[in-house]
């Protein structure tokens, strides 16, 4: 029937298999409509490698992909985050926001609104044209409006650059997780989504030193606040314009990778039953993306963890300004969070590689910020360590987020109902960075206990959301299971085999088995 593959964890069948699409006859993989460009690109070949070439390929993958993903994530937090920190630099007043409203935690949400408004339009785009130049459009574009914010004289302008920054960074999270799902097996995702996820906590250690800095200039002939963006914004121009010429959009058009090792990059990922990304775009995907309950429980844990990250992101400077320090050494005391950052995505995302578990890492993970932020609406405002320290803990939640879309990746199938349930979480996420600024009240300062409250109960219901998307993959798979049991050496059963790279959905796929 077939050539053996050597080198993945087990043998693989390569050649063409019979299955039960009408239009897959006599071998010929042109012929099915709709396949991944995988099957395609990789037809009639058979090839055999060994574990050494494998490891080696995947060397390159690491040397060649995760930089660009992890650069621009970095440079994304810091973008996102320039407000927080301008907001001690005199921002506020040089725009003339209002001191006893709520305009500064409108032109915080505005940001998320642009992220609402451009998700789904994001989510077709991404789908149907080149994902590596459109994602280095979407960066060098958000660049040049990063750099308009130096320009904002009032409330009215500032939300403008606000919005369009935000439905211009809308592209970046979706398109990394899609970039890690079509480049790295299952079991390798979520290390790697550590690393770039893991880039925030990196843009926090070097920006609050930075701002800090910054905050100090006094006699230059632009405030501090417009000389942060136009230094953020012209890296950022450099680095899409960069981009635009580098970032390849799968393994077929990756410069650094020969004719064979693109098959070797193709095949070491059959197991994902996923291929490299069709631009078909299948409605009956689409569809089949809100008939999932998963889907749904994606969004409301996405929704829960985001509503108190976006209170922390807008107002992290301002919240241990609230524990009696001053306003220049609450930039620099946001570092240590960076570094809480840092190792609770490497290290849990690690440990959730190490034993294919996604869930009880995340469980975990998401409850550390529930107890900081009790410790912050508990502890006396005299116990200035404690205080810190809770506020800390909530770095934390970002390892939690990053390992559902991590299971995200490894759990949806079909390249058009992968991008729909991505784009519906960051929606989510959107929707959730929106309303959390609201939750820190001007009425409230200078304390913010309700805000504070708020972190808690969220990230306690986030953890309770995870719990019934465990014992949901469970229940299916056994399911699954048994079911297998019933056809298997039956012509049922072997028409199952050889989809992988059909670009199908996890329910079209009975063999496949979902990651807890």
């Amino acid at each position: 029937m077939g050539e053996k593959v050597e080198g993945g964890p087990q043998d693989l069948n390569i050649t063409q298999r019979p299955t039960n699409n009408a239009d897959y006859e006599n071998g010929d993989s042109k012929q099915i409509e709709g396949s991944d460009p995988a099957l395609t690109f990789a037809a009639g070949e058979v090839v055999e490698f060994t574990a050494e070439e494998e490891a080696s390929v995947l060397s390159k993958i690491d040397w060649h992909i995760l930089p660009l993903l992890c650069w621009v994530y970095a440079i994304q937090f810091a973008d996102k985050t320039t407000l927080n920190y301008a907001s001690l630099m005199g921002i506020r007043e040089d725009t003339h926001l209002k001191a006893n409203s709520q305009e500064y935690s409108w032109a915080s949400s505005i940001f998320y609104a642009g992220y609402i408004f451009w998700e789904f339009p994001t989510t077709y785009l991404m789908r149907r044209l080149p994902l590596g130049k459109y994602t280095a459009a979407n960066i060098l574009f958000w660049g040049i409006v990063l750099t308009c914010h130096a320009s904002v004289r009032n409330y009215a302008g500032l939300l403008s650059v606000r919005f369009f920054l935000g439905a211009l960074e809308a592209t970046v999270t979706p398109a990394f997780v899609i970039f890690t799902s079509m480049w790295y097996k299952k079991n390798e995702q979520g290390r790697r989504m550590g690393y770039w996820l893991c880039c925030n906590g990196v843009a926090t250690l070097i920006m609050s030193p930075f701002a800090y800095g910054l905050s100090g200039v006094t006699n230059a002939a632009l405030p501090s606040w417009e000389i942060l963006f136009l230094v953020l914004g012209l890296i950022t121009i450099t680095t899409g314009a960069i981009y635009l010429y580098y970032m390849p959009d799968n393994q077929i058009n990756a410069k650094f990778l020969s004719h064979r090792e693109k098959l070797i990059a193709i095949e070491r990922i059959r197991g994902n039953f996923q291929g490299i990304g069709s631009r078909i775009w299948k409605w009956s995907q689409f569809r089949e993306a809100f008939m999932d309950p998963r889907t749904y429980l994606y969004v409301l844990y996405s929704l829960l963890m985001n509503i108190p990250n976006g209170g922390i992101t807008t107002f992290g400077s301002i919240i241990i300004k609230s524990f009696g320090f001053n306003s220049r050494l609450s930039l620099l005391l946001s570092m240590p969070g960076g570094a809480v950052d840092i190792i609770a995505k490497l290290g849990f995302t690690y440990v959730s590689d190490k034993y294919l578990d996604r869930t009880i890492p995340a469980i975990i993970a998401i409850l550390i910020p529930m107890v900081g932020g009790i410790m912050m609406i508990t502890i006396p405002l005299e116990q200035k360590g404690a205080l810190l320290v809770g506020y800390y803990c909530i770095s934390a939640a970002g390892a939690s987020w990053g390992l559902v879309m991590v299971l995200i990746s490894n759990n949806t199938l079909g390249y058009t109902k992968k991008a729909t349930v991505n784009g519906l979480q960051i929606l989510a996420y959107g929707a959730g960075n929106w309303i959390g600024p609201q939750t820190f009240r001007a009425s409230d300062a200078p304390d913010y206990h309700k805000g504070k409250t708020v972190v808690a109960i969220m990230y306690g219901c986030a953890a309770g959301t995870l719990i019934l998307l465990r014992v949901l993959n469970i229940l299916e798979n056994k399911r699954r299971d048994r079911r297998q049991a019933e056809v298997e050496g039956t012509p049922e059963g072997e028409q199952e085999m050889g989809t992988e790279f059909l670009d199908l959905t996890d329910f079209e796929q009975p063999r496949f088995r979902y990651v807890v």
